[in-house]
């Protein structure tokens, strides 16, 4: 009888096993293919969308509203705290520089840095 009840829970214990690793892993920090919200994506270490002052948010949403970010960078200029952010699709979106105002700041003026 012991040796029935030990191989019944060592089946339930594999059964167990076996259903925890066949889990479909899904994509973190970017949107899902059919998701079209910028804010959606972005990196899921570092500066995240969670970080951002409201104003920069509305601004993203704004400007680049189908765009899926790539990375987002946190510096300072004159004064301010300037978030560099890059998108997968480079091609279409080029890098966005908003200050924590949610102003646009001129790429040749972060280059000067």
């Amino acid at each position: 009888m012991l040796y029935l009840r030990i191989k019944i829970l060592a089946s339930v214990a594999a059964a167990v096993i076996l259903v925890g690793c066949t889990e479909t892993p899904k994509n973190m920090g970017a949107a899902v293919d059919n998701d079209q919200n910028v804010m959606t994506g972005g990196p899921i270490t570092g500066t995240t969308i969670e970080d951002l002052p409201q104003s920069v948010k509305d601004a993203l949403k704004l400007r680049v509203p189908h765009a899926e970010i790539a990375s987002i960078t946190k510096s300072r200029y004159d004064r301010h705290a300037v978030y560099e952010f890059s998108f997968l699709d480079a091609d279409s979106y080029p890098p966005l520089y908003l200050q924590d105002d949610g102003n646009v700041l001129p790429e040749t003026v972060m280059e000067k840095k």
